[in-house]
């Protein structure tokens, strides 16, 4: 009996749905070690200790939404984990590719040189990315960043940046902000490359 003719590109979208299901339990992994950490983490910037239960859960309902899509942005000045420091002003009439990352993250090692070859393609006609590390430390990120060779901005996740953008559970998550200033998209999850090239349309919405 003959065998169906298979097109190419129907075999490699169904391949990577097949990774994207092998890796559905370890997410659900990532994103409660992401939410430890992040829940850890903002307890010792606040007191320097681990926070309560109360204040666990409190947080978690902070995270769980980003803000609607529309919602006119404003992004704090930054400092980079290689100590540079970006004034407010610097993503003015910028759209800015933002996402929130970690080096343990398996999804977000996938995803990564995808965003970076966006920022490099994109960066001197008015696109940049940053990624906001959820690590225990700014060396860890900047370490990681340097090994894999990624060009992007990259900054510390902190109490400013979850005032501004949320912080809903998991990850990888993107938030794309235009040059208006407004929420433009939200991507919870890894997602696939074709779709991180579309991101670029926004340069001209």
């Amino acid at each position: 009996m003959p065998y169906p003719i298979e097109r190419p590109w129907a075999a490699k979208r169904r391949e990577l749905l097949r990774r994207s299901a092998g890796f559905a339990l370890a997410g659900v992994a990532v994103a409660a070690q992401a939410q430890q950490v992040a829940g850890t983490s903002d307890g010792a910037q606040a007191g320097g200790s681990a926070p309560t239960a109360g204040s666990a859960a409190a947080g978690a309902a902070a995270r769980s939404a980003p803000p609607p899509i529309g919602t006119r942005i404003t992004l704090p000045p930054v400092r980079l984990v290689d100590g540079r420091e970006l004034p407010a002003s610097y993503w003015r009439d910028k759209v800015v590719v933002i996402v929130l990352w970690a080096t343990w993250c398996p999804f977000c090692k996938r995803q990564n040189p995808h965003l970076d070859r966006l920022h490099r393609k994109h960066a001197g006609s008015g696109l940049e990315v940053l990624a906001l590390s959820i690590d225990r430390s700014a060396e860890d990120a900047q370490r990681y960043l340097r090994e894999h060779g990624l060009a992007f901005h990259a900054a510390m996740f902190d109490r400013r940046w979850q005032a501004a953008i949320g912080r809903p559970k998991g990850l990888p998550i993107v938030w794309v902000v235009g040059r208006d200033a407004q929420l433009k998209q939200v991507e919870i999850g890894e997602m696939f490359p074709e779709d991180i090239e579309e991101l670029a349309r926004w340069r001209t919405s």
